[in-house]
């Protein structure tokens, strides 16, 4: 689902990716980020599912509102948290240009008082260097205050036990609810951090951090050219921004432990900024077992489509649900930059995955494949995008 310019377009697709019916519906906010990659749709506020019900939480640059909505979409109450609303000032102070609400997450009931929780990504905090990072865990009540907080950076949550940030590694870009990786009953998060200088400079890392039920972190493992056994697979370079976007694409191998996709958008294969998606198949302490790449040149992605340079496939990600039912969770990977009918039109890939993580089958969205030009079409950027994350 995705929305511009007050809209929210609801696509319905076939088995095999393709797109069969389209509706709009009129809404006051636009609720939207790049949720499949089409430049067409501006990250002017996104949307993340409470419960998926009766509870949406949209964020912007240093707030996050909880909406609670009847099932027809129209808003039965708002709560707004930000240093002025929600009772967040009772636990932290934000400040400028903290970018809180870059990023978000529902972990579920983490604290097992019968209330959703909310991961929040404040990706320009200054704990312990100018734009660290940092991402906050929040308590909340049912009216969508917070009840209580956690922060975990480098100054909180216990964080430094296991790694340092340093200034500039944008923690907190992106964050990810992964499940239970190692089976101790609490939930665990990825987080991003793309501009992370690990194998060189914005090289980019992610984190998976195993928390306690209070949101400390308990454990934590670094993924990364230098951590996490990633280098005995694969080589991260300079300016790949690994860690840009995450994924959870559940237990793909069958091994019982949840596996993780990784974004790095400005990876090189086959053209500058072409793109690239890591499957990571994970160990229970978050070490990587085994890891696929999808690019021009790996993962049998090009036997489908090719990418061109400055596409940025893997901007963004979600797993979807089996679409072609042969068992196996399928992957969306945006391409926001992609050219297809006109400069930065935008694209979005469906991916029908092996279980090894190599590409079985591919279906590209975009004005020029898998039938999204029948109902609309994507427009040429004329202005430059300001990419917040870039700077």
């Amino acid at each position: 689902m995705v929305a511009s310019q007050g809209r929210i377009a609801t696509y319905s697709r076939t088995p095999n990716g393709r797109i069969f019916s389209c509706h709009n519906h009129v809404v006051k906010l636009i609720v939207v980020g790049f949720t499949l990659g089409f430049i067409d749709i501006l990250p002017e506020a996104c949307a993340a599912m409470i419960n998926k019900e009766s509870n949406i939480a949209l964020f912007k640059n240093r707030r996050t509102t909880s909406l609670q909505c009847y099932s027809d979409g129209t808003t039965k109450d708002v709560q707004k948290l930000s240093y002025l609303y929600g009772s967040m000032s009772a636990f932290y102070t934000l400040e400028t240009d903290d970018l809180f609400g870059y990023s978000i997450a529902a972990l579920g009931d983490l604290n097992s008082d019968g209330v959703t929780d909310l991961a929040v990504g404040a990706s320009n905090d200054d704990d312990g260097g100018s734009s660290a990072g940092a991402v906050y865990v929040f308590f909340l009540g049912t009216d969508g205050t917070v009840s209580s907080a956690q922060k975990l950076s480098m100054l909180y949550g216990n964080f430094n036990s296991f790694y340092t940030l340093a200034a500039d590694d944008r923690f907190g870009l992106t964050i990810l609810p992964l499940g239970d990786v190692d089976s101790d009953g609490v939930a665990d998060l990825a987080v991003g951090a793309g501009l992370d200088d690990d194998g060189g400079s914005i090289a980019g890392a992610a984190y998976i951090l195993f928390l306690k039920t209070d949101g400390t972190v308990m454990n934590a493992q670094k993924l990364s050219a230098l951590y996490g056994n990633f280098n005995a697979f694969y080589t991260l370079i300079a300016n790949d921004l690994f860690g840009r976007s995450v994924a959870a694409p559940g237990d793909l191998d069958g091994d019982s432990v949840v596996d993780m996709a990784v974004g790095a958008v400005y990876d090189t294969d086959g053209g500058s900024l072409a793109g690239a998606v890591y499957l990571l198949f994970l160990e229970t302490d978050g070490t990587c077992k085994s890891v696929q790449k999808m690019s021009n040149l790996h993962g049998s992605f090009n036997t489908y489509y090719t990418l061109a340079a400055s596409d940025h496939f893997g901007v963004s990600m979600t797993s979807l649900e089996d679409l072609n039912g042969d068992s196996v969770i399928d992957l969306a990977v945006g391409a926001y930059q992609d050219d297809d009918g006109g400069t930065d039109a935008g694209a979005a890939y469906i991916l029908f995955l092996e279980t090894n993580g190599t590409v079985k089958d591919a279906q590209k969205l975009s004005n020029l494949y898998g039938l999204f030009d029948s109902y609309y079409t994507l427009r040429v950027r004329a202005t430059s995008l300001d990419l917040g994350w870039q700077h």
